[in-house]
């Protein structure tokens, strides 16, 4: 008689909303066990009954058959004390219950079954723009609660046909246990709108907005996590009203394309690109320009890239599909500045002015998630943006993060919330220059708190006695801890590469908030998660005017300049500046009113940038330096020699005016400015290397953390990387989340997890300065 064995199996990580229960139930059926497997707050739970061979066979293809857009975290496995056994095998009712920590899934481009079926005049899903299966489609979006079920998501409201119901209790179709399961019959619908809300009677709304976008129209598209602002990308005179209402002057518009084929056209794709464009997140994809008609000019002026993606929802690709245009503006329908308008009411309040036409529907969007962006560089991707497709999946921490709520930086504002051992990152909101911004940050964390059951237990906030976060957390009566930005960075780079620390973290941003109240960003830190020692930086730079010098950055040049060249800089830091102008910001820098000092590697690029004439004037954040990158000459390995270097008691500084005026003489000298561009790049890629090896030998540590959003430059990200492994270091870099201020909340989270940790034990934690030397 075969001995039947019960185990109870706890499985957590990506497994709601990802097909893993109907996959659980074929698996036990195929192998003869019985039990039952049910969604909770905390994953999935199995009871299962059965042979020994039978159940190791299961938990074998448990982890070896998962669907593919499950994530494993853990598996636990205990026996279960029971004469029961069970000879059949359900998907039982899910249960709720307090401390959840699943992760949750993500929202997925439309699968190549469902693309079938919806191009096939005999299916009865044919042409229906909301069509889904288990393995695609919207699910962070929706997601109103926890477990994963109908009920908890916005599609509560559509009740299932008697068809769509057959499908989704009939264990060998595709849509069993789909809880977006949905048809022409039984909804959601699209219908069209005029921008002053009147309802076009249309028995084909796709059709009526293809026309009419076709004809220079601009068109307001409610997607998967807000809508889109949609124009022909050939057309300059539709692109330059759509510049002229956004008020979007410069910064690049993202790109959709039909296809494969038309990316092609447009763009210079390597393999791990078009992998990337074809991955079920579909994010945008920063590529390099190929000269198109396709494209207009006024799509990413002063760049060398474009940011394409494929469709990725069914109306996406019900709008391509009469070859009307094969690529199409699909920007975030907002205006400049301002979070991505995700409701109707809101839709028609802010976009009318923007949009003419609206195609929308019925389907409300619960949480509002912008496209992520993705470059490939240094051997992998590198996230830009991490937003639609890759949240909500939440990341290690070496500590307990559990009831910590981090609130992150004013610029690419993010939130994290933390479990247990495990902290949950938000999308990207945006920068808090606007209140509507920050009730964006306070929505969203506000729905992972409920989400997740949180009870919050400590907020972290950032240094910046500025910061609009800090209204939140005053809001409420729990206590708060204050981290330092680029301390946030290292620690969010060394918890996402599971490094314990200490370790050498080069912090290379625009702007931080140092302790010593000055504006930090070049930073090469001793860190660990408890503390950090500032090893070296680059010399602070003046920014006459303040505000005024980030957004004029020929300022920022003069003020660089002038320190070491003299009144000579006036003329060559700023060209085309009026000698008016240029005076008014010599008496500033005389007077050092209205005067504060960075050491922001990223206002030392705003210099070189307007020096050289690339960008005097920014009208988005990063300007001046992506156009400067844009212009460099990859081929060139050069550097500029002797580039000074000082000491200020322990802390070595790096001279970047200095660097600034070599690199202006050497294009006053007659030097191509793609040569002089490539040179200064090559030279702070130098200076980090020399700096950070010597540093690394005297404190014996070999591995390395870069983050800071400068290190989304990848030029400078490559060079960094090579000439540091050259030395033998180890370099880690951030793979999972941005390494811009959207990383900030995750590095918060982690300290103060570690401070907690540490005060608990009754210390203040190691010294940072013993604990490197040990």
């Amino acid at each position: 008689m075969v001995e039947i064995r019960a185990l109870k199996i706890r499985i957590t990580g990506t497994v709601q909303g990802v097909g893993f229960r109907p996959f659980v139930y074929r698996t036990a059926v195929a192998l003869g066990i019985g039990g039952e497997v049910l969604n909770d707050g905390k994953g999935v739970l199995i009871h299962a009954y059965g042979a020994s061979t039978a159940l190791n066979s299961f938990l074998e293809a448990l982890t070896e058959q998962a669907p593919h857009l499950s994530r494993i975290r853990e598996i636990r496995t205990e026996p279960l004390a029971t004469s029961y056994a069970a000879t059949k095998f359900l998907i039982a009712d899910s249960k709720s219950g307090s401390g959840r920590e699943t992760d949750i899934a993500h929202d997925t481009a439309t699968c190549g079954a469902c693309l079938n079926e919806l191009h096939d005049p005999a299916n009865r899903r044919h042409l229906h723009p909301f069509i889904n299966c288990t393995d695609c489609g919207p699910r962070y979006s929706l997601i109103t609660g926890l477990p994963y079920d109908r009920s908890n998501t916005t599609m509560a409201s559509f009740s299932m046909c008697e068809r769509c119901r057959e499908e989704f209790l009939n264990p060998l179709d595709r849509r069993f246990h789909n809880q977006t399961v949905c048809c022409p019959d039984c909804g959601p619908r699209l219908r069209i709108e005029k921008g002053d809300g009147m309802q076009i009677d249309s028995n084909d709304p796709i059709e009526e907005c293809r026309r009419f976008i076709s004809e220079g129209g601009i068109a307001a598209i409610k997607g998967i996590g807000g809508y889109h602002l949609a124009c022909r990308a050939d057309h300059t005179p539709s692109v330059a009203t759509l510049r002229s209402r956004k008020r979007r002057p410069s910064k690049p518009f993202a790109l959709m394309v039909k296809d494969m084929d038309s990316a092609r056209r447009i763009a210079v794709l390597t393999p791990n690109d078009e992998a990337l464009l074809r991955g079920p997140e579909h994010p945008i994809v920063v590529v390099p320009k190929r000269k198109s008609r396709l494209v207009s000019r006024e799509i990413a002026p002063g760049v060398d890239t474009l940011g394409i993606m494929l469709p990725y929802t069914p109306i996406h690709h019900l709008l391509f599909d009469r070859d009307v245009f094969r690529v199409l503006v699909m920007t975030s329908g907002n205006m400049s500045g301002e979070p991505m308008v995700h409701t109707e009411e809101n839709a028609r309040s802010s976009l009318v002015g923007i949009a003419d036409l609206f195609l929308t529907h019925n389907r409300p969007i619960h949480v509002r998630v912008d496209d992520s962006i993705v470059r490939f560089a240094a051997g992998g991707p590198l996230l830009l943006r991490r937003a639609r497709g890759f949240v909500q999946q939440s990341l290690p921490s070496p500590f307990s993060v559990e009831g910590i709520i981090a609130l992150g930086g004013i610029l690419k504002s993010t939130v994290a919330v933390g479990g247990k051992r495990n902290c949950y990152l938000s999308h990207y909101v945006g920068s808090l220059h606007n209140v509507n911004t920050l009730r964006a940050l306070e929505e969203i964390a506000g729905h992972l708190i409920d989400l997740l059951d949180i009870r919050p237990s400590v907020y972290a906030l950032d240094l910046h006695p500025c910061g609009l976060q800090r209204s939140l957390a005053a809001e409420t009566k729990v206590p708060v801890e204050f981290i330092q930005h680029h301390h946030a960075h290292a620690a969010a780079c060394m918890a996402e590469n599971q490094v314990k620390g200490p370790a050498v973290c080069v912090v290379y941003d625009g702007t931080g908030y140092g302790e010593d109240g000055t504006l930090w960003g070049g930073e090469i830190l001793i860190a660990d998660y408890h503390g950090y020692r500032r090893a070296a930086h680059w010399s602070p730079i003046p920014l006459p005017g303040g505000e005024q010098a980030i957004r004029q950055p020929w300022r920022i040049a003069l003020g660089a300049l002038h320190s070491r060249m003299g009144d000579c800089a006036l003329e060559s830091a700023a060209p085309g500046v009026s000698k008016a102008d240029r005076e008014a910001v010599v008496e500033i820098l005389r007077s050092g009113v209205s005067c504060p000092i960075s050491s922001g590697i990223g206002r030392l690029f705003d210099a070189m940038s307007a020096a050289l004439g690339i960008c005097r004037v920014r009208t988005y954040e990063g300007q001046p330096a992506v156009e400067l990158e844009a212009v460099a000459d990859k081929t060139v390995t050069e550097i500029y020699d002797d580039m000074p270097i000082h000491k200020k008691d322990t802390t070595v500084v790096l001279d970047g005016p200095a660097l600034a005026a070599a690199a202006l003489l050497d294009m006053r000298r007659g030097t191509a400015v793609s040569r002089v561009v490539s040179r200064f790049h090559n030279t702070i890629a130098h200076a980090t290397i020399q700096t950070v090896q010597k540093v690394a030998e005297r404190e014996r540590l070999d591995t390395v953390c870069l983050s800071g959003g400068c290190f989304q430059n990848v030029l400078l990200l490559e060079r960094t990387i090579t000439g540091l492994e050259n030395t033998g270091l180890k370099v880690l870099i951030h793979r999972c989340i941005p390494s811009n201020d959207e990383s900030t909340a995750y590095g918060q989270a982690v300290i103060a997890g570690a401070r907690r940790y540490w005060k608990r034990c009754g210390t203040r934690g190691p010294n940072i300065t013993s604990l490197a030397r040990t």
